[in-house]
């Protein structure tokens, strides 16, 4: 009797197909911000996380993970259809489109009747990724001058001074504008990216509780961007003090840190066991 032959193992899974694509997509979206950075030197490029931050690397890595560590299964046709559009768009040198794709390619994941919650995990956190580096600036560019004076009219309530659109009267009589950069709303979605990537490491498959904690990350990133302003409002040499480089990589630390915390808090039990 001779033994039946062993079915031969997968050239590719569907799990290694979307993983390329998401390694695919976010490189061409973040190229040109790496290289332009790049430029400045390494010695300043690092502490800025390359032009980015360094929720986002650690999001990315963790992206990339989840969809790795999915359970194999052979590709569909659509599988295939789905990354080879990926890729087309990923060729295209233009980040944007990359970041649109990626979207698409995270609500296909999400929404994707196939079987795999590590996929789908992977799915919340590409999305939560393609929020911070398009759809929160594309936001940003309709209703930043709304955001802007929010913020303008809480830093002239906190220091009691002057106030017009988005621009506040330091105490020492100079002018700050508040731009799209210092919104509390661009500094919460680094922290959401943050949020999102660790609790779906831990907890594959969403919880309504999960909002909650979510709700205190952004809260606690408001209250330190508020200060960060109050602190700017004192003077010119405050300002140029706490808007310099220096002073952003450690914001950008504070908020990494801020998603980092809340998300722990939010799977601490999935932790622990």
């Amino acid at each position: 009797m001779t033994a039946a032959p062993s079915s031969p193992a997968l050239a590719i899974s569907r799990d290694q197909i979307y993983a390329v694509c998401i390694v695919a997509l976010i490189a061409n979206a973040v190229i040109k911000t790496i290289m332009a950075t790049a430029n400045q030197g390494l010695a300043s490029a690092l502490p800025q996380g390359l032009g980015l931050s360094w929720a986002f690397w650690l999001s990315f890595a963790l992206c990339v993970r989840l969809a790795l560590i999915a359970e194999p299964s052979p590709p569909a046709r659509r599988d295939w259809i789905a990354g080879a559009a990926c890729l087309l768009a990923a060729a295209m040198p233009i980040g944007p489109i990359s970041s649109a794709a990626g979207t698409a390619l995270a609500l296909w994941l999400i929404f994707d009747r196939a079987p795999g919650v590590h996929l789908k995990a992977a799915g919340w956190v590409l999305l939560a990724i393609t929020v911070n580096l398009f759809w929160g600036r594309l936001l940003m560019m309709f209703f930043v001058p709304q955001v802007a004076a929010a913020d303008a009219n809480l830093v002239g309530l906190i220091v009691r001074t002057q106030v017009q659109g988005n621009t506040v009267r330091l105490l020492d009589g100079h002018q700050m504008s508040i731009v799209e950069g210092c919104t509390s709303v661009e500094n919460a979605s680094v922290a959401l990216m943050m949020f999102v990537a660790i609790v779906r490491t831990f907890r594959p498959s969403p919880k309504l509780s999960e909002m909650l904690y979510l709700g205190g990350v952004f809260a606690f990133v408001v209250a330190v961007n508020e200060t960060r302003l109050s602190l700017m409002a004192q003077s010119m040499d405050m300002f140029e003090l706490v808007h310099g480089p220096t002073s952003w990589a450690v914001l950008n630390l504070i908020f990494t840190f801020a998603g980092l915390v809340g998300a722990t808090l939010c799977v601490r039990h999935e932790i622990l066991d």
